[in-house]
């Protein structure tokens, strides 16, 4: 590639972040204007259905999350009465949202967009200097930036997801696997994210033996669990009561099970998780395959889960 062709490139990736920037800042606003509107109508009739979801919805996991809160660290997997629900993340998932449950509601919230959105900023800039393949960059702003309007709306926990995985992986390209594996550790609060490394070890940027380094410290700090193993039961109870569906009709049963399984604000992370395959597939004309397939296949996929659940909602 010729002078000339690295500059194209170069400006190319840097326009992508400055519009990736813009339009994180522009939802980032409306979802901010938003929050203040449904709180000065929130106590209005507004007789309009998606309105009245739309309010109902809005930072629905973050108030989840600091309702839970509520029953402390030795009763957190109870049932809170506040939600009708128990705590599903592995229990020192508590002390890193504790900063944000010891300051009021109503400042935390905003406390929580902040870092967002900084947080946001601050890895789309460094994996615009990761990644040489300008598709590949487009493609990873793509699928972050649906994931922020999803995550920054229902104020949930997938951009701390994001940036720890990104710092773990960053780590492993420095090859310091200690500080890889406890990045990774503090990610799994949300323990779908224990795939992680053995989708490293297929794409073969760890070995067998390097899974010693991410499983040691989740072993650590998942202790108590062995020593109060009612505590484990628990959450295990709450995993199975949080992916049980009742709406009394089977085919929307189990759409909303795979929506609680897969929500599009987790593509903050899935983003990452992908790029970092993608960018590891050495044969370009592979990799062009591969990351097409992939990044459309995923994106039709939650077009579908949307629409079939909106339509079952609707007609059901």
């Amino acid at each position: 590639m010729t002078s000339n062709e690295l500059t194209f490139v170069k400006e190319k990736r840097e326009s992508y972040f400055l519009i990736y920037i813009l339009i994180i800042i522009f939802i980032t606003a409306i979802l901010t204007a938003l929050r203040i509107i449904f709180y000065i109508f929130q106590d209005e009739s507004t007789g309009l259905l998606f309105l009245d979801i739309l309010i109902r919805n809005r930072d629905l996991n973050f108030k989840t999350n600091y309702a839970l809160m509520n029953n402390g660290i030795i009763h957190y997997y109870e049932e809170n009465p506040l939600t009708n629900e128990g705590a599903i993340y592995i229990y020192f998932w508590y002390f890193i949202f504790y900063p944000f449950y010891s300051i009021p509601l109503e400042i935390s919230l905003y406390l929580w967009d902040l870092l967002r959105i900084i947080s946001t900023i601050y890895i789309a800039n460094k994996i615009k200097k990761l990644v040489k393949n300008k598709r590949d960059l487009l493609y990873f702003f793509l699928f972050s930036g649906i994931g922020y309007f999803a995550d920054m709306y229902l104020n949930n926990t997938n951009w701390i997801i994001q940036l720890l995985l990104y710092e773990s992986y960053i780590q492993l390209e420095r090859n310091n696997k200690i500080l890889s594996g406890i990045f990774f550790t503090l990610a799994t609060f949300k323990i779908t994210l224990i795939v992680v490394p053995f989708i490293l070890m297929i794409i073969k940027k760890i070995k067998l033996k390097d899974l010693i380094y991410y499983f040691t410290p989740l072993i650590l700090i998942c202790i108590p669990y062995f020593i109060f193993p009612e505590y484990f039961l628990s959450m295990i109870s709450n995993w199975i009561l949080s992916a049980d569906a009742s709406s009394g009709f089977p085919m929307l049963n189990f759409f909303l099970i795979i929506w609680r399984i897969i929500q599009p604000a987790q593509l903050m992370f899935v983003s990452v998780i992908v790029l970092i395959i993608i960018i590891n597939i050495r044969t370009v004309k592979t990799r062009y395959k591969i990351d097409s397939l992939i990044y459309i296949s995923t994106f039709v996929f939650w077009v579908l889960i949307w629409l079939i659940l909106l339509e079952l909602a609707l007609f059901y």
